[in-house]
């Protein structure tokens, strides 16, 4: 099994604390968006999501209708600069234009509105979350929406508030975040209960690292901060094709608190992830446990 490219680019510092960062760069207008091989497929199922499950995966609270036509607006240049085979499908005029763009991409789309000396999660389009629900962080300030979040407060949460602050319009940036879960499923509000334990052998088929590709853009009209999320996954059998990856994951986990392992998911797991990537790092997939 050949290893993603993204995996290269998640970042497992090891220096700490502060163990969080916001590990923001720079990113071209091309770059912003990334459709790919998977498109038709996650595209039908944010349209299914959407028809079935408007109100758990979309909503606008007042005052965001201008930030939305903006991001309607943006969605289509990009894809008429740069994705000119998607351009030509039709946009409905009776739907939100939010929810519009939303069915466009295969990113999940924030908008975050500045009100009360904050920013605010006010509209969104959020198919595919990683174990946290729409309607828990509506409205919410951007510390409130990363409340469960170890650390966050007293580690990044005046440099995030500063830093949307002084975001202009026409520069976009870039991150990543990584989790791992027990499946492949994008659409994945509620973590689960009790997981159990994996063994080291079933490390790399029963487990996916999954990450966060993570935006931000200023909506020059509207003064709101368009956060995309877009989510890429891969079995744990893929980071054997990249060993420099499982040696950083490796050293991470041994590195950072408990809290944080426990925020990643992988709390139960610890011990069987370590030993199973440095034995890959060492072995590759093929004296790994694979039987990919």
């Amino acid at each position: 099994m050949t290893g993603p490219d993204w995996i290269d680019e998640v970042a497992w510092p090891v220096e700490g604390p502060p163990w969080l960062a916001m590990g923001l760069a720079r990113i071209q207008e091309r770059d912003w968006l990334l459709p790919d091989d998977r498109r038709a497929a996650e595209l039908a199922q944010r349209a299914d999501l959407l028809d079935q499950r408007h109100d758990e995966v979309f909503a606008a609270l007042a005052g965001t209708g201008a930030a939305s036509a903006e991001v309607l607006a943006l969605v289509l240049a990009w894809e008429g600069d740069h994705a000119p085979q998607h351009a030509a499908a039709p946009v409905d005029p009776a739907r939100h234009p939010l929810e519009a763009a939303g069915r466009r991409v295969q990113e999940d789309l924030v908008v975050m509105a500045p009100r009360g000396g904050s920013y605010h999660l006010d509209a969104a389009v959020l198919c595919f979350p990683s174990h946290w629900r729409l309607l828990d962080k509506l409205g919410g300030s951007a510390l409130e929406i990363h409340g469960p979040v170890p650390r966050y407060e007293d580690e990044l949460a005046d440099k995030v508030d500063r830093f949307l602050d002084r975001m202009r319009p026409g520069v976009i940036v870039a991150r990543r975040n990584w989790s791992v879960h027990g499946d492949d499923e994008l659409h994945a509000p509620v973590p689960p209960a009790d997981p159990r334990p994996v063994v080291v052998d079933e490390v790399p088929d029963r487990l996916w690292l999954r990450s966060e590709r993570q935006t931000l853009r200023r909506l020059p009209e509207s003064g709101a901060v368009l956060f995309t999320i877009r989510v890429q996954q891969a079995p744990f059998a893929a980071v054997a094709d990249r060993p420099a990856a499982a040696v950083r994951l490796a050293d991470r986990l041994d590195a950072q608190p408990g809290d944080l392992t426990a925020m990643n998911g992988l709390a139960p797991h610890r011990d069987a992830v370590v030993t199973w990537l440095r034995r890959a790092a060492e072995t590759g997939a093929g004296g790994a446990g694979s039987s990919s």
